[in-house]
């Protein structure tokens, strides 16, 4: 079965479109004006809204585009619907003009040949411990010493840390993975990211990227997720303006054919500077993240941070070769904090009479010694769907709802000072 004949047989099974997806295309898509975009508004809105996302949710969305008649935002939830359910990557023979757009199963190149088993690399050139959803990102520890014994320590170099999400990016010619810290592959961030990395690919070769995924509002504050960034461009009087998806690029583990996690992490980052120059020369949606090694380059990056009020910086032995995981003997990379990031417990929710929200803040306490000592409120960080999600499970289950928080500090009383949302434990 190809694309074609898989939509027409999901149209003839259709029920009624559901009011929950009719709430999410007015208050989304339509607020957004991601159905104007096409197929890239149906990639957009699965990139900051469809974190684990079923397969009978896209449809619902591919039937909802077409009943609005909007036949190629539909193509691409078909399209993607598709690979959910069969595993295959489905391209287009011809661009949509209607809901019966031709598809058909991508063709899988020599280089990036289809999975067929579990022990079947996907791509060819790269080594089993590089294949998409088996790659063990090295993970920075608290640091076990002061900044200043990194800052002086010329065995150490620094990088900003920023507040996005780890992924790595494995590019080929003819498909670009994106695998998450956990090792599992995820959907694309944008269209723009995606074909900047496939045509560099397609002139330099198969390259492996270790990076953070950020997104940038319209007013230049850095979130987690696009929905955060949409939800911040909305209430700034911009819906229409999309966040901007930005890959910030640690360092590379496969270059010009050679594995690099056999190399020194200043050879990994060396490469990455290379490989990230030519997408940033490309596109705005990457960034080199720039590399400090001197004592007083360190003390310029950690004096900036703490200025802008980041959430760290990033050690790393320079000599060091790649270890997966955490390593809490040779402390091989590192981070210091300027901020504290806390699992707590919702135990309240406090009212709102702004329309469409279900609460203004959420009541927070930290386990002490058995018992739940309250610690204060957040009330930013939170997309609309997630607040939705909080109080859903707050009513269900109240007082065992644990959330991860991000505080510049305590106050003298031991409360959150400027804490935000982070994600649920």
């Amino acid at each position: 079965m190809d694309c074609t004949e898989y939509a027409e047989a999901k149209r003839k099974a259709a029920k009624k479109i559901s009011a929950d997806i009719r709430e999410r295309w007015n208050n989304r898509i339509m607020t957004r004006g991601l159905h104007l975009m096409g197929e890239a508004g149906a990639v957009q809105y699965l990139a900051d809204y469809g974190r684990g996302i079923g397969t009978a949710k896209v449809i619902s969305f591919a039937l909802c585009a077409e009943s609005e008649g909007y036949p190629e935002m539909a193509f691409g939830f078909w399209k993607r619907a598709f690979e959910l359910e069969t595993g295959e990557k489905p391209i287009a023979l011809n661009t949509p003009n209607n809901s019966t757009a031709d598809f058909a199963p991508a063709k899988q190149s020599a280089s990036a040949p289809k999975i067929e088993t579990a022990n079947t690399p996907i791509v060819a050139e790269l080594p089993p411990h590089l294949q998409p959803g088996r790659i063990v990102t090295m993970q920075p520890v608290d640091a076990p010493s002061d900044r200043s014994y990194y800052i002086e320590n010329p065995e150490y170099w620094g990088q900003p840390k920023r507040d996005g999400n780890r992924v790595v990016v494995i590019a080929t010619p003819d498909k670009v993975y994106y695998q998450s810290r956990s090792t599992n592959l995820r959907q694309q961030p944008s269209v723009e990211i995606d074909r900047t990395l496939i045509d560099t690919a397609a002139k330099i070769g198969t390259f492996v990227l270790d990076g953070e995924l950020y997104y940038k509002s319209c007013t230049g504050s850095e979130h987690r997720t696009g929905a955060q960034a949409a939800t911040v461009n909305i209430e700034s009087g911009f819906p229409t303006i999309q966040p901007s998806a930005i890959y910030a690029i640690f360092k590379s583990l496969f270059f010009k054919g050679n594995d690099l996690t056999t190399a020194a992490e200043s050879e990994r980052i060396a490469a990455g500077v290379e490989v990230g120059e030519k997408l940033a020369n490309l596109s705005p949606a990457f960034e080199v993240l720039p590399t400090f090694r001197s004592a007083a380059e360190k003390l310029v990056l950690a004096n900036q941070q703490e200025s802008e009020n980041r959430e760290g910086e990033v050690w790393v032995l320079h000599k060091c070769r790649y270890v997966g995981g955490k390593d809490v003997k040779q402390y091989p990379i590192v981070r210091t904090k300027y901020c504290l990031e806390l699992d707590l417990f919702i135990v309240g929710l406090t009212n709102t009479k702004v329309a469409g929200r279900p609460f203004s803040a959420v009541k927070v306490a930290q386990e002490i010694d058995g018992k739940l000592v309250p610690v204060g409120t957040v009330g930013t960080g939170f997309s609309g769907e997630e607040m939705q999600e909080i109080a859903r499970l707050y009513e269900a289950n109240p007082k065992s709802v644990k959330i991860k928080v991000r505080s510049q500090g305590l106050t003298e009383s031991g409360k959150l000072w400027h804490a935000r949302f982070l994600e649920f434990c």
